[in-house]
C-alpha cells in the first residue's frame, strides 16, 4: 500500500482525545512512510499539534459553515486536493461537514471515504444519521471502543463495515530513579508515600470530589494524590470546592494540584497507580493508554470504553459501581501486598505494547482501510 495517499479531517477547535486520535493516526501514517495531509481549523491546538509533527495541514476548507454557498466552494477546494494530490482515502473525524466527503467519494469513483467515530455520545437514531453512516455515504466506520459501536450498531446500518480501533500512543518517557526522588522532593512527597495520580479536566463528571472522598479514609496510610489538571483556570469554582474539601478535611499534605505539565512523564514517573473516577465520557481513553505506557495499573469506574482497556485485577481494578466506596475498595484491593502493583504494573505495560501503541493503532487502520477498498 505504499502508493496510497490519505486525507485526514479533524474540525474541532479544542486539543481533546478526539483529536489526539486523529493526529496520532497522521504521525502513524507517516512514520510507516504514506503521504497524509490534514484538513483542520485556521489556528486550532490541532493545526499546531500537526504541524510540530510535520503534518502537512489545510486549512481554507470552513467544514463548519452554515451557508449552501460556502460548502459548494468547500467541496470544489476538496476535489481540488483530491486531484492534486492523488488522495485515494479520506478519513473523517467529526460530523460537521462530512455530507462533503460522501460526495466527493461520488464525484471521484475511485475514492475510499472512512469515518470515525470517537464523540462521548450516541449519534441520534434519525433517518439522516442511518444515511450518513450507511454504505450509501461512506464505506466504513472505525468506533473508538466498543460502546461506541454499539450505537453504530443500533442506528440498524445494514451492510456497513464496522472495526474497533482502539487510541494508540507513543510511549511516554519515564524518567530516572534520581530524577523521580528530585521531583519528589520539589512536590514534598514522603519517599515512602504511594502515589496516585488522576489526569484531567477538573469537571465534576470527572470525579475527582469522589476520590478526594475516597482518599479521606486513608489518612493514617501512607498514600499521596497527585491531581494533573489541564487547565486550573478552566472550571475555578470546582477547583474551589476540592481545595474546600482538602482543607475541611486537612488533607492539604496529603494531595498536590498542578496545571499543565510540559513534560508529562517527569510526573507521571512518581505514580504508583493511576485513577480515572470518570463518570462519564471516556471514549477514547487517551489517559489509560500513557499510564499503561509507563507500566502504571489504574483504577477505574466502568465508564465508557475504560471496560474495554481495564482487565479487573489483571492491568488494574475495574469498580463494579460508580461511587466512593467503590473507589476505597479499589485502593484497598490495589495496595495490599507488597507485589500487587508490580504485578499489575507488568500487566498495564504488556497490554500497551499488545494493544495501544501507536504502531499497533496505525495498522489496525490500514487493515480496515484495505477491506473497506482503500
Amino acid at each position: 500500500m505504499s502508493e496510497k495517499r490519505f486525507l485526514l479531517s479533524i474540525n474541532v477547535r479544542w486539543w481533546n482525545a478526539e483529536a489526539a486520535y486523529a493526529v496520532n493516526l497522521a504521525r502513524g501514517l507517516l512514520a510507516k512512510g504514506y503521504p497524509v495531509w490534514m484538513i483542520v481549523n485556521h489556528d486550532s491546538p490541532v493545526q499546531k499539534k500537526a504541524q510540530k509533527h510535520g503534518i502537512p495541514v489545510v486549512t481554507d476548507i470552513k467544514l463548519d459553515a452554515m451557508s449552501p454557498l460556502a460548502h459548494f466552494f468547500n467541496l470544489r477546494k476538496i476535489l481540488r486536493l483530491i486531484d492534486t494530490h492523488d488522495i485515494q482515502l479520506i478519513n473523517s473525524f467529526k460530523s460537521n461537514g462530512s455530507f462533503l466527503f460522501s460526495l466527493a467519494r461520488r464525484l471521484r469513483p475511485h475514492l475510499t471515504y472512512i469515518k470515525t467515530r470517537g464523540e462521548a455520545r450516541a449519534p441520534g437514531k434519525h433517518f439522516a444519521n442511518r444515511f450518513l453512516y450507511g454504505a450509501g455515504a461512506c464505506d466504513g466506520i472505525i468506533a473508538v471502543g466498543s460502546p461506541v459501536k454499539l450505537w453504530l450498531q443500533d442506528l440498524g446500518l445494514i451492510g456497513q463495515r464496522l472495526a474497533v480501533v482502539h487510541y494508540g500512543e507513543s510511549s511516554v518517557t519515564r524518567s530516572s530513579d534520581q530524577e523521580r526522588d528530585s521531583v519528589r522532593r520539589e512536590l514534598n512527597i514522603p519517599a515512602a508515600a504511594k502515589v496516585l495520580t488522576l489526569l484531567g479536566r477538573t469537571q465534576r463528571v470527572k470525579g475527582h470530589d469522589l476520590l478526594l472522598a475516597a482518599l479521606a479514609h486513608f489518612k493514617k496510610e501512607p498514600f499521596h494524590l497527585v491531581f494533573l489538571v489541564k487547565d486550573l483556570d478552566e472550571f475555578p469554582e470546582e477547583l474551589q470546592i476540592l481545595q474546600r474539601f482538602m482543607t475541611e478535611n486537612k488533607m492539604q499534605q496529603q494531595v498536590t494540584i498542578l496545571g499543565f505539565q510540559k513534560d508529562l512523564g517527569r510526573i507521571l514517573s512518581l505514580t504508583d497507580l493511576g485513577v480515572i473516577p470518570s463518570l462519564d465520557s471516556e471514549v477514547n481513553c487517551r489517559v489509560a493508554v500513557e499510564f499503561f505506557s509507563l507500566g502504571i495499573p489504574v483504577l477505574a469506574f466502568p465508564t465508557g470504553t475504560l471496560p474495554d482497556i481495564v482487565r479487573h485485577k489483571e492491568n488494574g481494578y475495574l469498580t463494579a459501581e460508580k461511587n466512593e466506596k467503590a473507589l476505597v475498595q479499589g485502593i484497598q484491593w490495589m495496595t495490599t501486598g507488597a507485589e500487587r502493583l508490580q504485578h499489575t504494573g507488568a500487566e498495564a505495560r504488556n497490554s500497551y505494547l499488545d494493544h495501544y501503541t501507536l504502531e499497533k493503532m496505525t495498522e489496525e487502520t490500514l487493515l480496515f482501510y484495505e477491506q473497506c477498498g482503500g
